[in-house]
């Protein structure tokens, strides 16, 4: 298993934060629009996203305010086998957000783990589509 991404909610200028990564030495592969915006930077081992709600009214509301209850930061780790992979978690006792699996940010599926059911750091398992 690799990591895919971590992800970074922030609460500051979607383009000032861009900036900021940028200037640091993040390559910027794309954003998006909306009412959550992301800004997906690549690296030599994984993914950034950074991500900025610019307003309420998303289907990423509900995954958004259960995660920053936790931590305003996730990792997701890549799997070959979502489905495989959310069966293995479930008899291990873990449960999931939502309805997995969903629709990434990204060009993934993704199962967020509910962070109520672990130690550390909130996270997800992503399959690259």
């Amino acid at each position: 298993m690799d990591i895919h991404h971590v992800g970074q909610l922030v609460d500051a200028d979607f383009e000032d934060a861009v900036a900021f990564y940028r200037e640091l030495g993040l390559d910027l592969r794309e954003m998006t629009d909306g009412p959550v915006r992301v800004a997906f930077f690549e690296t030599d081992s994984a993914e950034f996203h950074l991500i900025v709600r610019e307003e309420r009214g998303s289907s990423a509301d509900a995954l958004l305010d259960t995660v920053g209850r936790y931590a305003a930061a996730h990792v997701a780790f890549e799997v070959d086998d979502l489905a495989a992979t959310m069966v293995d978690a479930e008899r291990r006792g873990l449960t999931f957000l939502g309805e997995p699996p969903e629709e990434g940010l990204g060009p993934y599926r993704r199962a967020f783990v509910a962070p109520a059911g672990h130690v550390g750091i909130p996270f997800e398992f992503v399959e690259s589509r």
